[in-house]
């Protein structure tokens, strides 16, 4: 018996070492749980940028991402939302959205950039987007910035790129921004359907549709788009609106600035033109300009003074 004795305590003791260094390994590997009295939409978090997802009011999923600023305990932030334009994406040309939305974030404002149904990342085949289509994901995107826990309800600004434009327009009153900026933004998108009439190659088969820069365009899509009327929709947006077009831009003509300046209903408007820019601002001082006056109108009037 005594010599059993040694090898008893030798096994309680691996027991003991083993035991302690399996409750070390799992307090590593189990992240601490929060607090019961602190939330977590409460907490303060630094700068970041999160990959969303959204259902439009169709059940069809939208994606983007959203480019946080930081936010306090119990704060809440500015938002911008940028619409893209016809054949883009959220990103844009030369990633335009991506450095504009950052800029914002780095200003102090939220910015949600997202893909229209059918486009980008989101749910959809490109046929099936319409204008109507798009003024109705950019509604339900208001919705969804809104409801982030963050953002300030009545301090939401839009922004649109070409067409993207004309839906920021369209909608600006309607949903109650506070700012507008439109980048060479279509004043007539029945004009934009001539164009794609006119170069377009029609499909075999296609019931109307055409082909057009590789993407199949729907009928319903030509012919909604003289049902919409963005200088009637900024006639009754009374917000700060900022409206920027290119000099040589070869897609929009210069008068589309000008019917766009003349028609808004804000006490407080302007219009600039970036001299020798063309349509998407392909250049770093184009693009600088740009991002820059955006970036101080949000800051401007999206901020409670």
């Amino acid at each position: 018996m005594r010599r059993k004795a040694p090898f008893f305590f030798i096994l309680l003791l691996a027991w003991t070492i083993a035991h302690s260094v399996r409750a070390q390994l799992h307090q590593a590997v189990t992240p601490d749980k929060p607090k019961a009295d602190v939330k977590q939409n409460e907490r303060k978090h630094a700068p970041m940028e999160t990959l969303v997802q959204f259902k439009n009011r169709n059940g069809k999923w939208l994606r983007g991402m959203i480019h946080w600023p930081a936010v306090s305990a119990g704060g809440a932030v500015p938002g911008v939302i940028l619409f893209h334009g016809f054949t883009g994406d959220r990103n844009e040309s030369h990633w335009i959205f991506v450095k504009c939305a950052r800029a914002l974030q780095q200003g102090g404002i939220a910015a949600l950039r997202f893909d229209f149904y059918g486009s980008g990342e989101s749910e959809g085949p490109f046929k099936e987007m319409t204008l109507q289509g798009e003024i109705a994901d950019a509604e339900d995107a208001v919705g969804f910035l809104r409801a982030q826990n963050g953002i300030a309800f009545d301090r939401i600004g839009l922004g649109g790129l070409s067409l993207g434009g004309t839906v920021a327009a369209s909608i600006a009153g309607p949903a109650q921004a506070r700012a507008l900026v439109l980048w060479s933004a279509v004043a007539h998108p029945d004009h934009l359907g001539r164009t794609i009439m006119k170069s377009g190659k029609a499909i075999p088969n296609g019931r109307g549709n055409l082909e057009y820069d590789a993407r199949e365009i729907s009928a319903e899509f030509l012919e909604g788009l003289g049902k919409v009327n963005p200088l009637a929709s900024v006639m009754a947006f009374k917000g700060p609106t900022l409206i920027l077009q290119p000099g040589k831009d070869e897609v929009v003509p210069l008068s589309d600035a000008e019917e766009f300046l003349n028609s808004a209903g804000a006490a407080v408007k302007e219009k600039v033109v970036i001299a020798g820019a063309n349509h998407t601002y392909t250049s770093i001082a184009w693009e600088n300009e740009v991002i820059q006056r955006t970036v101080a109108w949000f800051r401007k009037y999206l901020f409670d003074n």
